[in-house]
């Protein structure tokens, strides 16, 4: 369940960037778009690369979910209610943030979250995280 819901939030991530650059784009296709969408696409990249290397997928999970959060956000506030001319800047500047900042404090409360679980429930093994 927890490997499949970190499959989503990466699969609605791209997608969510896809129709981000083919849909609300004016113009044609263009070397900028589609090196947008791979940067934009690079914290999911993460996520499964996570999915495969961690023992505990939960991490992936978390890292996914946090970062399409924060790309629905800023998809909301540049396409549906920008406040600011600059607003589409952050189509280039959330990636960055999800892969340094988002992304990482996502995953690590899931650790923190869990290894908290694990101790009160199965003692100091720390198994119980999924």
């Amino acid at each position: 369940m927890v490997k499949r819901f970190a499959l989503f939030c990466s699969m609605a991530g791209v997608a969510l960037h896809l129709y981000t650059a083919t849909f609300q784009t004016e113009g044609g296709p263009s070397l900028f778009l589609v090196g947008l969408f791979f940067w934009s696409c690079a914290p999911y990249a993460v996520s499964l690369v996570l999915l495969l290397l961690a023992r505990k997928p939960v991490l992936a999970t978390w890292y996914g979910a946090t970062s399409l959060g924060f790309d629905i956000y800023t998809f909301v506030t540049v396409f549906v209610r920008p406040s600011s001319s600059t607003a589409a800047l952050g189509l280039i500047a959330i990636p960055f943030w999800n892969l340094v900042l988002f992304g990482p404090a996502g995953a690590f409360i899931a650790w923190v979250i869990f290894k908290t679980y694990s101790h009160r429930h199965n003692g100091e093994k720390g198994d119980a995280l999924p």
